[in-house]
């Protein structure tokens, strides 16, 4: 009887326990429920819609085409162009002459020296060769940045001009196949362009310009 007692006196507690506990958790279910219900309505309400698409297309090719920033910075790198191909060409000719020079005086040179003169030539032809390519890369990269900078220009001045006539969906003329010309606002895209930025300054690093090959 007395270790019957004692087992009953032990379990009361722990079912007791047990039962606040799930008492507890029931709560805290119902209460997350509630809230879950209760919440789903009003986030539903506060998510906003998407606003109607008013669309407006742009010609990014013939923008840039028109632009007069892009016709000055063209003029500057045919410019440079220029002068580098005359640079290019008399070092050329240069070393043309000396090739022949050297031919001329073959017969009286030992084939040490000949040959030690004739490879110093094919080193500074092939140096000047490098040169020339490097330039051309360098010209190449400067029109890329430039004309980097003049989309920036132009993307900014579409974005106000958008703003201004409540376009929220701006699209790309080379993406579209069809499409009423009421959309497209190229034309005054291009006069904003050409209003802000008519003339840009080319920047090239040309250290190796002036360096004549093989010196």
């Amino acid at each position: 009887m007395t270790r019957r007692s004692s087992l009953a006196s032990a379990s009361e507690p722990g079912s007791n326990g047990v039962k606040i506990m799930r008492m507890q958790l029931l709560a805290a279910a119902a209460i997350f429920i509630a809230s879950t219900v209760l919440a789903g309505p009003i986030q539903a309400q506060d998510v906003e819609k998407p606003p109607v698409p008013s669309i407006a297309i742009v010609d990014v090719e013939k923008i840039l085409s028109q632009s007069l920033a892009v016709q000055s910075a063209r003029k500057q790198i045919d410019k440079i162009a220029s002068d580098l191909q005359q640079q290019i060409v008399s070092e050329e000719e240069k070393l043309q002459s000396e090739e022949q020079q050297l031919q001329q005086q073959r017969a009286i040179l030992t084939p040490e020296v000949y040959g030690d003169r004739r490879q110093a030539l094919q080193e500074r032809a092939a140096a000047l060769q490098q040169r020339a390519r490097s330039l051309r890369q360098t010209l190449d990269r400067g029109m890329a940045q430039t004309m980097q900078r003049i989309q920036l220009v132009l993307f900014e001045e579409v974005g106000k001009l958008s703003e201004e006539l409540g376009v929220n969906l701006v699209l790309p003329r080379s993406q579209i196949v069809v499409a009423f010309d009421s959309f497209d606002i190229s034309e005054r895209a291009l006069k904003r362009l050409n209003e802000r930025l008519s003339e840009i300054e080319m920047s090239l690093d040309r250290k190796d310009q002036q360096k004549p090959a093989g010196n």
